[in-house]
């Protein structure tokens, strides 16, 4: 059974890096000395984001850019006529090994092409970490030390790894089909005229094969030995098994990294923590095509685990539109705010969100939240007071006479629910 430990910083003030403004954003923050990774899908899904090791959670109501957590079903993912342009324009790129001057003429005058924004912002914005040094504890003795306190409690299903490390994991085939409704073109209805002079037979042949639309795995696997460049996502033989963690994705164009993207695989989703790229090779829209990438990397996890099916993006952030990009992927659900529970993003999402930045999201307003924090469940939160020493809340009270922190430690807990709230380690060292 694996512990996290956790040490709340409270309330943080900051620049924000969505709209530039100085002191605006607000958000509350903790350092994670370990984060087990069931804790961690569960606290992605209360509305955290990690940055390294510190965990934060924007205050939506207040802060100038309110982010809403984001993330898409794979597998009811649809490639879009602009998705699909990006694969072919990489596929042409590796097969030939030229740039096609021509389709970046129109791509520059084409305002609905995804690309002009995605490949902007390769990584969110990061919060401004809190000017404080997290105390030097011994983790692997407080570990031992939870696991005795908790000896009763349910075994955790995720298995820990830790934040800082990141081994290279390499995607592979999707076993999801994605389909779209063909539509006929006017190459398509030229093709069928040339076929019909030489029958009926061969004009089935070529219409079947038309028609017949492509999936994400066809455009992604839609390279050759004979390519002029090779494209591969690197797993050394030496690397380890997939498990659950952080993981880095690397893009090698020939013999040069020309892209990495960082993604934590949790028992739920796999989550786009970074991607940044060779900018030399923005005109291959490393961004989109990152982001395609993880999400057949996704397809294929949930083959075998069915669970794992989700893709989280980071934040919507619907007030600046240089991140709403985000939103055209399809399968698109954004966190509610208050209730934690998933919405589909439509467009009626987005008008109501066009007239107010802040929105509760969820229309059902008996809805409460299931893994509420309540009053009642204080005395069971668990306290880290040195290397040697852990203890629930009502524990600490009694041994010590005092209750100085709690209201720090109420406020911690309502954020981070209850079920973390009584299973990671919070750290109340002087």
């Amino acid at each position: 059974m694996s512990v996290s430990i956790v040490k709340y910083y409270g309330s943080q003030l900051g620049k924000c890096g969505y709209c530039t403004g100085i002191h605006c954003s607000k958000s509350n923050g903790m350092h994670a000395y370990r984060l087990d990774c069931q804790d961690y899908q569960n606290l992605i899904d209360r509305g955290w984001r990690r940055c390294g090791n510190y965990c934060y959670k924007l205050k939506n109501k207040e802060t100038c850019c309110p982010c809403y957590t984001i993330k898409c079903d794979a597998l009811e993912f649809k490639l879009t006529k602009s998705n699909k342009r990006i694969l072919r324009r990489m596929n042409r790129f590796l097969r030939d090994g030229k740039r096609d001057p021509v389709e970046q003429v129109a791509r520059a005058g084409n305002e609905d092409d995804v690309t002009a924004s995605v490949d902007a912002p390769a990584s969110e914005p990061q919060p401004q970490m809190p000017d404080k040094s997290p105390a030097v504890i011994n983790v692997e003795q407080a570990v031992s030390l939870a696991k005795a306190q908790k000896s009763k409690a349910k075994p955790a299903r995720a298995a820990q790894v830790p934040l800082t490390q990141s081994p290279s994991q390499g995607s592979t085939k999707s076993a999801a089909v994605i389909s779209n409704k063909p539509c006929k073109k006017a190459k398509q209805m030229r093709l069928e005229r040339r076929q019909a002079k030489l029958g009926d037979t061969a004009q089935q042949s070529s219409q079947k094969a038309f028609t017949q639309e492509k999936s994400l795995t066809d455009f992604l696997s839609a390279t050759s030995e004979t390519n002029k460049h090779h494209l591969k996502n690197e797993k050394p033989d030496d690397g380890p098994e997939m498990g659950y963690g952080s993981f880095h994705q690397q893009y090698w164009l020939d013999e040069k990294l020309i892209a990495v993207g960082v993604i934590d695989i949790l028992p739920g989703s796999v989550s786009s923590v970074y991607f940044f790229y060779d900018p030399d090779y923005s005109f291959l829209s490393l961004g989109t095509y990152g982001s395609l990438r993880e999400i057949d990397f996704v397809q294929t996890i949930a083959a075998t685990t069915p669970a794992l099916k989700y893709y989280y993006m980071g934040f919507y952030i619907h007030s600046c539109p240089k991140m709403r990009y985000k939103g055209k992927l399809s399968a698109s659900y954004l966190l509610c705010p208050e209730t934690y529970v998933w919405i589909l993003l439509t467009d009626v999402i987005r008008s109501k969100l066009d007239k107010n930045k802040y929105q509760r999201l969820n229309e059902d307003a008996a809805a409460r939240d299931v893994n509420e924090f309540l009053l009642e469940h204080l005395d069971e939160v668990l306290l880290l007071l040195d290397a040697t020493t852990c203890m629930q809340y009502k524990d600490y009270v009694q041994i010590t006479g005092t209750d100085s922190d709690r209201v720090e430690i109420i406020e911690y807990s309502e954020l981070v629910g209850k079920v973390c709230a009584h299973r990671m380690l919070y750290v109340n060292m002087a």
